[in-house]
């Protein structure tokens, strides 16, 4: 043991340069202390932590390590996890660190009256993130959720010159543009944090705070002060000081680092005697700064990111019923959709008006619809034995907002509808003014209703068919694969060619589960349903021409149209077909 090191020593020692009476450079304790000191070679003397206490000033992090790993360890493992851009998740890896909320209250229940306490906000006093719950404040939040997305995939943080180029910026950029284009939230967050304060304030921290009123409670954060003090006002403790970093310059705050803003407020040696309570490994320097850092993950707290929790369309067949398979562009735009315009737009007079019109009911229809899906997973999790769910259903079941689905399906059903008439009076000699007035307002309302009545039938179809038992299900299964498509009927007019092309792509979708219900067999995905429904629709077809004596809708260019485009969508299972044909007598061959 190194005596001369210790903190009995009447002498302070201006390096370590006479540790062990070694004649080392001074060169290396930068990483260590801000010093200039060498301790290369103090590890084959193998001197403990203990002992170094004395190597710098107060500034130096050393002088504090003891506190932080309360063990006996070298100086070769100081030099290594002291270092300014090594993390505490690092020095967790060599030695325990993390300290128990239990001690975490002894130590500040038992701290000197006078003794500055820095404590955190997110996560640790606020048992939330305050910058996601501002962004979650944005309003209305579908365009909130469509900037804070936009951001996301532009990542304008990395536009940033110098150092604070990227991720360390990223939040500042997000409340600042996110604060210059809704500039009302502001005038929300007051009403909001209010109730955040109240629902998610660290109540066992804060009675240890506020036990002994002779400690300096001093908040330090990485938020930012227009978000922090509305907070903190209404949190059950009074701060002596809150030191968060600033709205316009939160970039070049949150690159210099939390350390940085607390000693430039309370200066190095306020610093050096003071505990530090935080959650954040990014706090690192800080902790090796102060006397007693307390570096604790309290179990109430929660991270969540900002919109996590608002409803979007179709969110949930992308991200949870068909994760990573683009449902809703391959199934229902470029499926569903495609069918109703060759099957009705294509007959109607007005045939792009038709498909526009058509695109934002099925919008409409799929809103509804979407819920039986959600509904189907609940029913599973909570009846099956083994539920089929994705690894995603946890995160999105909650995200379903019923009213909310409704609202969006009335909202696209709205234009779909006005279209949908203007296709009557629309014409090449009359103004669009004249055209608009011309609507009938009458037959708009009347639509809507049908429409409504539809999405209502559909809706308790789907809970009938969610709540039966599975081979029940099987018939609902082909009432539900009908309201798809000839569920349009009843705002909108087809002819022969579409009803039968309607009715192959049902009976097509519903084959196949019937197989599966019935055999309970997974081989039934593997049947080419592109193909069956251009057969069924060709066989519907001729049998309608024969018996109505009526050859002319086998010469029709709609039919044309969806023979030509549907062949063309099953030729790879055409294709497979033909190259596995063989003369029977090779089967012994195989």
């Amino acid at each position: 043991m190194i005596n001369t090191l210790s903190d009995s020593d009447e002498t302070p020692l201006p390096n370590v340069a006479n540790i062990a009476e070694l004649e080392a450079p001074v060169t290396d304790v930068v990483d260590i202390a801000e010093h200039e000191a060498d301790v290369r070679n103090i590890a084959d003397f193998e001197v403990p932590v203990a002992d170094l206490v004395n190597i710098s000033e107060p500034e130096a992090s050393v002088v504090n390590v003891v506190n932080i790993i309360e063990a006996e360890t070298s100086v070769t493992d100081v030099v290594n996890i002291i270092e300014t851009k090594t993390s505490v998740a690092d020095v967790v890896n060599i030695i325990e660190t993390e300290t128990s909320v239990a001690d975490v209250v002894n130590i500040i229940e038992t701290a000197p009256d006078g003794t500055p306490i820095i404590v955190d906000l997110d996560e640790t006093v606020f048992l939330r993130n305050s910058t996601q719950e501002y962004l979650n404040t944005l309003e209305p939040r579908i365009l909130g959720y469509l900037l804070l997305t936009l951001l996301n995939v532009l990542k304008p943080w990395n536009w940033l010159p110098g150092k604070i180029k990227g991720e360390v910026s990223r939040d500042w950029i997000r409340v600042l543009i996110a604060t210059i284009l809704f500039p009302w939230t502001v005038i929300l967050w007051q009403r909001r944090a209010k109730q955040l304060a109240q629902a998610y304030a660290n109540t066992t921290l804060i009675q240890a705070l506020t036990k002994n009123p002779n400690l300096r409670v001093i908040l330090a954060t990485q938020g930012f002060g227009l978000i922090i003090r509305p907070l903190c006002k209404h949190l059950p403790i009074t701060f002596d000081d809150v030191i968060p970093c600033r709205f316009w310059q939160g970039g070049i705050d949150r690159q210099r680092g939390k350390h940085f803003l607390v000693t430039a407020s309370l200066g190095e040696k306020e610093v050096a005697r003071a505990i530090a309570v935080t959650d954040s490994v990014d706090d690192n320097q800080l902790l090796a700064s102060v006397a007693t850092p307390c570096l604790v993950i309290w179990p109430e707290a929660k991270y969540v990111s900002a919109m996590a929790d608002i409803y979007i369309p179709f969110l949930y067949l992308e991200r949870a019923k068909r994760p990573g398979k683009k449902f809703f562009l391959t199934k229902v735009l470029l499926d569903d959709l495609v069918i109703l315009i060759v099957g009705l737009s294509l007959v109607n007079s007005q045939p792009i008006l038709h498909a526009i019109s058509m695109f934002f009911l099925i919008l409409s229809f799929w809103c509804i619809y979407e819920l039986g899906y959600v509904e189907n997973d609940i029913v599973a999790e909570r009846f099956e034995k083994k539920p089929t769910l994705s690894e995603t259903y946890q995160k999105y079941k909650n995200r379903i907002s019923v009213w909310q689905a409704w609202l969006w399906s009335v909202t696209f059903a709205v234009p779909g509808l006005i279209i949908l008439e203007l296709t009557k009076v629309v014409s090449s000699d009359k103004s669009f003014a004249t055209e608009i007035s011309a609507l009938d307002s009458v037959a708009i309302l009347t639509n809507m209703a049908l429409w409504v009545g539809l999405l209502v039938l559909v809706r308790v179809s789907y809970y009938a068919y969610n709540l039966v038992d599975k081979q029940t299900r099987i018939w609902l299964y082909f009432l539900l694969q009908a309201y798809k498509y000839f569920g349009f009927l009843v705002v909108t007019t087809s002819n022969i060619i579409g009803s039968i092309l309607f009715t192959a792509q049902v009976i097509s979708r519903w084959i196949p589960y019937f197989i599966y219900r019935m055999t309970k067999s997974e081989w039934s995905k593997d049947l080419p349903n592109q193909l069956v429904r251009i057969f069924l629709f060709v066989f519907i077809l001729f049998a309608v021409a024969l018996g109505t004596e009526n050859i002319s809708i086998l010469m029709n260019w709609q039919t044309l149209i969806i023979f030509v485009l549907y062949t063309y969508r099953a030729r790879h299972q055409i294709l497979k077909i033909v190259n596995e044909m063989h003369p029977i007598s090779q089967d012994k061959l195989r």
